[in-house]
């Protein structure tokens, strides 16, 4: 008889994993169309912070949906599972938002 070598992933444990990079996602979608929306003095003052913002912020979410792809491969999961496109959708979104704010700080 063969064993199954998919380990199957709590429910809450999943709910978690989707939650937290649609929070970073939602915060730093924000911030990216703050720079399209200010102007002025305010305008001055997001680009100066923007550019490292975007980096510390765009890194943090793509370590993170890396660490969800390497959790979801460990426990079996099948490539078309919820955590993996979840998180390649992240990555995806991270680095647009990224090039976005540096675009905007141009502008």
């Amino acid at each position: 008889m063969q064993q199954n070598s998919v380990k199957p992933i709590s429910p809450v444990l999943q709910f978690v994993l989707l939650l937290s990079p649609v929070v970073m996602s939602c915060f730093f979608l924000v911030y990216a169309l703050a720079g399209v929306v200010v102007e002025g003095r305010h305008k001055v003052n997001w680009s100066i912070e923007a550019p490292g913002v975007a980096i510390w912020v765009g890194a943090g979410i793509i370590l993170y949906s890396v660490c969800v792809l390497l959790y979801a491969w460990w426990k079996g999961a099948v490539r078309y599972h919820v955590l993996n496109l979840s998180s390649w959708g992240h990555i995806l979104l991270a680095v647009m938002l990224t090039i976005s704010v540096f675009v905007s700080v141009k502008l």
